[in-house]
Parts: structure tokens; sequence; C-alpha cells
């Protein structure tokens, strides 16, 4: 089987989720990727569009099909720098999660699009998937917060979840540079891509947050408006069989005043967040291991704690932690 080397950044020179930026790459755990589809890069030359707008990050994704559906195997971890410039942090940091084989990321292939009631999203789990395969989820978390306007996402619209899991929660515009211009920059649990919104050319949007295009096609729009990707699923989405993500460790509280000054590291000597809560700074370092995760805790108050966890075989349930997102913890003396 062919082994894929994810992916993690180092680093480097950051900007703003909508704007260009230069980084370095480092090399993250590779996994296996298993390619359940019965088409791969290998065997066919003949490749749909969806499968085309995935090529640029071919070398970081398993990528396979059939006649109905693409398949995205991963780690669920970018090539970008992660987590600088959060100011609501809730204590979690980004983990590599085995996204492979059955808990692959499925995409249909044949679309439709629905006259009817539209499609519900949901709050937990992804309602779409960008191309360089992290996940993207609701405008508002298990709290019922808007991520983006409670400063709980990085400069690359992303955060980090109850299971260490990365994720955006806008439309990753910062992809487009390496996608090039007027490319989807993400697709749907439906199948629908999701374009960058271009106010020179977009019609209207409905009440899905996207429009049907010249060709017949329905398209989301991604902007900087609520709910910023999309309200509804335009078409049919297969929401059990997303793949679930499994914790090492319980879920943690915001850090009350807390905000994320940096973060780097690679696979062989580990990684690590930097943070500052009212002028005093703080710091996690962890290690990727085979079942989970070793981390040392730097307080601001100078207490350090070591921890060692092992993945959970069981997703976290439906509504945990959503108590205690509305009592942040406040920092030691």
């Amino acid at each position: 089987m062919k082994q894929i080397a994810w992916l993690l950044l180092a680093c480097a020179q950051v900007s703003t989720a909508h704007e260009s930026h230069q980084h370095a790459k480092v090399d993250v755990k590779p996994y296996e990727a298993k390619f359940p589809g019965k088409y791969t890069l290998e065997n066919t030359t003949e490749r749909p569009d969806a499968v085309k707008a995935f090529l640029p990050f071919a070398k970081t994704l398993g990528i396979s099909w059939d006649d109905d559906f693409l398949y995205i195997e991963g780690n669920g971890l970018p090539d970008h720098p992660m987590m600088k410039g959060i100011k609501a942090w809730q204590q979690q940091v980004p983990l590599a999660h085995d996204f492979t084989g059955t808990q692959r990321f499925k995409i249909p292939l044949k679309p439709v699009i629905t006259t009817g009631k539209p499609q519900e999203l949901t709050i937990m789990g992804p309602i779409a998937l960008a191309v360089n395969g992290v996940p993207i989820f609701h405008a508002l978390t298990q709290s019922g917060r808007d991520a983006y306007a409670a400063g709980e996402l990085d400069q690359w619209g992303g955060h980090c979840g109850r299971a260490d899991d990365y994720h955006y929660h806008i439309a990753p515009a910062h992809l487009e540079k390496s996608v090039g211009k007027g490319n989807p920059v993400a697709f749907g649990m439906d199948g629908h891509p999701v374009y960058l919104a271009n106010p020179a050319t977009d019609k209207p949007l409905d009440l899905c947050h996207g429009y049907i295009d010249d060709q017949g096609k329905y398209r989301y729009i991604g902007n900087l408006k609520p709910p910023y990707v999309m309200a509804y699923f335009r078409g049919k989405a297969d929401l059990a069989d997303r793949p679930p993500t499994h914790p090492v460790r319980p879920f943690l509280r915001p850090l009350d005043g807390a905000t994320i000054t940096g973060f780097s590291g690679d696979v062989e000597k580990g990684f690590s967040l930097q943070y500052d809560v009212r002028g005093k700074t703080g710091q996690v370092d962890y290690q990727i291991t085979e079942k989970g995760a070793d981390f040392v805790f730097k307080k601001p108050n100078g207490e350090v704690e070591k921890a060692s966890y092992q993945r959970s075989t069981k997703p976290p349930k439906p509504g945990d932690g959503e108590e205690r997102l509305a009592a942040p913890e406040k920092p030691k003396p």
C-alpha cells in the first residue's frame, strides 16, 4: 500500500485568513491510505471535476473514487500554521486523526439540487471538506457561539474541537493561492462545491448561501458574513457516514484571557503552543505517539504538569462539554 506522508508546518510568516502568506513544511506522522474507491490517480487519467479540485494536495491526501463518490483520506492537519491569533481558547491543540479506510470522507460526485425544503446542517461534525483535507464545521460552536465573531479562530479560520481536532468554521480563502482564482476551495458533504465570493460575477444568494450558476450547477459562496459557508444543504448529505474523531483526553474549559501567540514543531521533536494571559506566558508541549500523545503543560503561574493520554476508541458524546464552555477557567495567580 502507498504510504502518504502527512504534513504539518513549522511556524513561519503569517497573515490574515483572506491574505496570501509564505510558510515552511515539515513531515508529520505517516499514515497508510487504504484507497477504498475503484479509481485512483495511478490507475486512470479520467478524473471528475471534484477529483481535480483536490489535486494541488495530492501528495498529502489519499484520493480515490468510484462512479458515485469521491473518497478523501488524510489526518485532518493542514500544511499551514495553526492556532496563532486565537483570543478565545478552549485549551485544545491540533492532533493527527486517522481519516482513512472506513473513516474516510465521502463526497457525492453526482450532487442533486433539491427544490423542496433543504436539509438542515448539524452543529456537530463536518458540513464540508476543504480541498486540503481539513473539515469545515458549522458557523456556530456547540455552545451556540459564532466561532469567528467570538475570536475563537486562528488566522486561517480554524481552531481545535474537543477531540483536539483541527477544523475550519469559515471558508478557507487562503487556499485560493494553491488552487487558483475561481476554483473551489471546498466541497459540501452533499457534493456541491464551495467558491469564494466574487461580487463582480456572483448572483444573489439563496437561503442555502449559494446559487445555480450559468452551467446549471449549484455552488455555495464563502464570505465573511454569517453563515460564512452555507446555511442549509442544497443537495443531500449522508451525515451518518461522516468519519468520527477519537479524543485522547477529556474536553477542557476555555482559559479566560488567553491569546495564542505561537505554534511550531515537528514529528521528531514534538509540538509547542505558546500563549499569553494578561502579560504572563504559558506553553503546551506535546508529542504525538502511536497510541495517543504525551503532554507537558507550563502554566503562566510557573507550575509544570505532565500527562500521557491514549486515544479513545469512542467519539465524544453529543453535548459533552457544552456546560463547561459557559464557564471559562480562571488562570491561577
